[in-house]
């Protein structure tokens, strides 16, 4: 453990007069790998390492030494990176785009325009762990890649449909059915529903279809509608 001196050559001292070492290099940069190779060199083949403020007594060695280091210290920070691009929260650029198509296709969970890697990331985090196969999980779906809140119906669904008013009687189910508004027919045949949705932010209308084949249940029909 070498002491640290300043620029005139003096012993640094923290404020309560300790002497301030140097406790140990870099682990990875050019200096330590520097350290390593020339401690496995051969004894007594190059004059030793200088200690506190002895000259360096073999610069040409020292220089060779450093140029193989500055190689492997570039290998050891593109390892630490490759490290980090292996986990969900510590990847970054375009390997959280990657890792967003291998999971959810080339347009299933595209980043949006300007949105950083933190919003992109938690994003990604809540998709993989989105609710399936209900009428919640289609609308939250619809509502991550839109931003806007969807209309679903289902035609089996009482609540959506009501019963039947008329011309004549607008008020009767609710005001749903013949000459009433937000007119929605309803069916006992089930394994469909609609969808109206505005595009949003969404890419485009292909987007908002998978969004709803991922998420609906399997055999079921959805009828969308996409307006700009």
């Amino acid at each position: 453990m070498a002491r640290l001196y300043d620029s005139q050559k003096a012993v640094l001292r923290a404020t309560d007069g300790k002497i301030l070492l140097d406790t140990r290099v870099i682990p990875g940069s050019i200096d330590d790998f520097a350290s390593r190779l020339r401690s496995l060199l051969p004894v007594g083949w190059f004059p030793a390492v200088p200690q506190d403020l002895e000259d360096e007594t073999a610069p040409v060695l020292v220089a060779v030494l450093r140029g193989f280091s500055a190689v492997l210290a570039g290998i050891w920070t593109l390892l630490e990176e490759c490290q980090q691009q292996t986990r969900l929260m510590t990847m970054s650029g375009p390997f959280l785009d990657m890792l967003a198509a291998d999971y959810f296709g080339p347009d299933g969970l595209a980043r949006r325009t300007s949105e950083q890697d933190r919003d992109y990331r938690a994003r990604i985090v809540l998709s993989l762990v989105a609710q399936k196969n209900t009428r919640e999980a289609v609308f939250n779906a619809l509502l991550s890649v839109t931003g806007v809140a969807p209309t679903i119906f289902e035609p089996l669904n009482a609540a959506d449909c009501h019963a039947l008013a008329s011309s004549a009687m607008p008020a009767e189910g609710g005001g749903y059915g013949y000459g009433g508004a937000g007119l929605r027919y309803g069916s006992r045949q089930g394994g469909q529903f609609f969808v109206e949705t505005a595009l949003g932010h969404a890419a485009d209308a292909h987007v908002i279809y998978q969004a709803i084949e991922k998420t609906a249940a399997s055999g079921v029909t959805g009828w969308v509608k996409v307006s700009k």
